[in-house]
């Protein structure tokens, strides 16, 4: 089966519902066994293509050793109706590095820039020599 991201729930008193509420009580079993449950409490039955409309709308699921079960959406869905809340795991936040600024580790002096300005060390072979800010080949006005 595919997997589906908009389950439709069924409505209380049908035969979807009735089904998945023993299931998720009683754990999954096999069509025969949940049909007698169903019969023995009275609930509604699984009649015609209930039970597969069911299993093809997402609410049921068939387990590989072929027993039938509750899908994780029903099983929310139940649980919610029973009072349980589930949180949704969003991530955890980062622990700071440092709890403590001054514990940390000062900064090394290299990437500290110089209070009194510019480097000292400019090689002489880097800096233009004669620099104006006159237009080069200047015709004039």
């Amino acid at each position: 089966m595919t997997e589906h991201s908009n389950y439709r729930q069924p409505t209380r008193g049908t035969a979807a519902f009735a089904a998945g509420e023993h299931l998720y009580k009683h754990g999954p079993m096999k069509e025969q066994d949940l049909e007698a449950a169903l019969d023995a409490i009275g609930e509604a039955k699984l009649k015609g293509d209930a039970l597969q409309r069911a299993l093809r709308t997402g609410w049921l699921t068939v387990q590989q050793d072929g027993r039938i079960a509750v899908s994780l959406f029903a099983r929310v869905s139940y649980d919610r109706l029973a009072g349980i809340v589930h949180v949704k795991y969003v991530g955890q936040a980062a622990a700071p590095r440092h709890s403590d600024v001054f514990a940390r580790p000062t900064l090394s002096k290299k990437y500290i820039p110089d209070r009194r300005g510019l480097r000292r060390d400019i090689p002489a072979w880097s800096v233009r020599s004669n620099s104006s800010f006159k237009t080069v080949g200047g015709g004039g006005a």
